[in-house]
């Protein structure tokens, strides 16, 4: 009876506090989201922190293939984080005007919940909310106030189909390190870490592993001598022959970097595909990690590594399948 409680009591709360936070997530996944998450932060905020978490606007929601998917796990995960650690406020919203200056300094940090589709161009919604009648001069507003902030101090934090957004954008992948390639896995692959010592990665405690997701692939923009690359593909114990993909011929597939842009700070990570990737212990836990770092809380360095300076830790091999019985 306790636990039946419990539960109803957690989607009351999560309801309670918007749709985009708790929309179409069971009592028991929440409750799960809530277990696995940190019991506190890494660092201590140095003040009140207030992170907004940007959904893909409601004009392009419809052709999103994240809509009711990972997109309300992840907006319930980034509420949860903040609520249970004390490290921030997270303000989830699809809300273009978000982005106008006078909106976007309210913020120490940004998160892209898989935001997808050309949201930087606002909607017709959007225009009338402003009380503008020029898109074009609204687009070149908001990109400049995007830019301006990040470069003057602000955060990012992106997850998985976030990178896919802003096609006509090329500033946007430049300042995020990255464009999206496809995603030739979608299985159980080996990881491996890195930089087993840098902060935002602490939850794998200097240990490969293994994860299934819906992984990416990079096609332009990435360079690794602009980032510093936390975790990636271990190639040697992962299937690199993927149905329907030419995979990129230098065969590196970054699963999470960090990277400067001016005075501001950059993280992603490919995970967040799978809803149970909301409930992953050290996932929550980068995830936590990389939002402190970018509201500027945890210090962790964004240099890109030097080759073989660092000797990084393997994944282990797939467990081997039992034989079937004849």
């Amino acid at each position: 009876m306790q636990a039946r409680s419990a539960l109803v009591l957690l989607a009351a709360v999560a309801l309670a506090a918007g749709p985009l936070a708790a929309q179409d997530i069971p009592a028991n996944q929440l409750k799960q989201i809530r277990d696995a998450a940190p019991e506190r932060a890494s660092a201590q905020p140095k003040q009140p922190r207030r992170v907004l978490v940007f959904n893909t606007p409601p004009h392009l929601m419809e052709k999103d293939p994240h809509k009711g998917y990972c997109i309300p796990y992840g907006a319930a995960a980034m509420r949860v984080l903040g609520e249970k650690t004390g490290a921030f406020e997270a303000v989830v919203s699809d809300d273009l005007t978000m982005f106008m200056p006078d909106q976007l300094r309210r913020f120490d940090a940004v998160v892209l919940n898989n935001a997808s589709g050309s949201w930087i161009t606002p909607s017709e919604a959007t225009m009338q909310k402003l009380g503008r009648t020029d898109p074009a001069a609204v687009e070149q507003t908001l990109k400049a106030s995007i830019l301006d902030w990040v470069s003057g101090g602000g955060g990012i934090v992106a997850y998985h189909y976030a990178l896919g957004a802003n096609s006509r954008w090329p500033e946007f992948h430049e300042m995020m390190g990255a464009v999206l390639g496809g995603h030739p896995w979608n299985e159980d692959v080996g990881v491996k870490v890195e930089d087993p010592q840098h902060p935002i990665v602490a939850a794998f405690e200097g240990k490969g592993f293994r994860i299934a997701d819906e992984l990416f692939q990079f096609s332009r923009v990435y360079d690794r001598s602009k980032v510093r690359v936390l975790l990636s593909l271990d190639n040697d114990v992962t299937n690199m022959s993927p149905a329907n993909y030419t995979l990129r011929a230098d065969r590196d597939f970054p699963m999470a970097y960090v990277k400067s842009h001016g005075k501001g700070r950059i993280f992603y990570t490919v995970f967040g595909h799978r809803t149970e990737i909301y409930w992953h212990p050290q996932v929550l836990r980068m995830y936590l990690d990389g939002i402190q770092f970018a509201t500027g809380d945890l210090e962790a360095p964004t240099e890109p590594l030097e080759p073989g300076r660092i000797a990084p830790a393997r994944a282990p091999a797939p467990t081997p399948r039992p034989a079937r019985g004849g």
